[in-house]
């Protein structure tokens, strides 16, 4: 295979994936991108700065700082500044959150596991060697 096939390939793969992510949502009555930020905080439970949300949800300030907004109007989260810098918000999960979201994110979760049960531990460990090397070797490029 060809690397620019294999970039194609790559990407199909990716959107398959997100694709995935978006139906699973749909089909639990959920928005895609909330079940990103209640994941990141599932289990967390002393909660994350907005900043680390972005980070982990590959998201901008504005998107998770809109979402965050949302699901705290609806008594899912709750907002407190850190302890180490008083600017910063840190978000976690309230009792109410954490019940109303469990089914879609142990549903998300059980389907994680059962696809990577799917391949073989070797398959694994090569999967996450290459998607690493692709991953920071694009990223090298795209700072130079």
């Amino acid at each position: 295979m060809r690397p620019e096939e294999f970039s194609k390939e790559m990407w199909n793969c990716w959107r398959d994936i997100s694709f995935a992510y978006s139906s699973l949502a749909r089909k639990m009555g959920v928005d895609t991108s909330e079940l990103y930020v209640v994941d990141a905080l599932w289990d967390e439970g002393e909660g994350l700065s907005q900043r680390t949300i972005c980070e982990r949800c590959d998201m901008g300030k504005q998107t998770v700082s809109a979402i965050c907004k949302r699901l705290g109007a609806r008594d899912f989260v709750t907002a407190h500044p850190s302890e180490a810098d008083k600017r910063e918000r840190i978000m976690a999960l309230t009792d109410e959150g954490r019940e109303w979201w469990s089914q879609p994110v142990e549903r998300m979760r059980e389907l994680e596991v059962k696809a990577a049960e799917s391949i073989t531990a070797e398959e694994i460990g090569v999967f996450i060697k290459v998607v690493e090397q692709y991953a920071k070797t694009f990223q090298e490029e795209v700072q130079r």
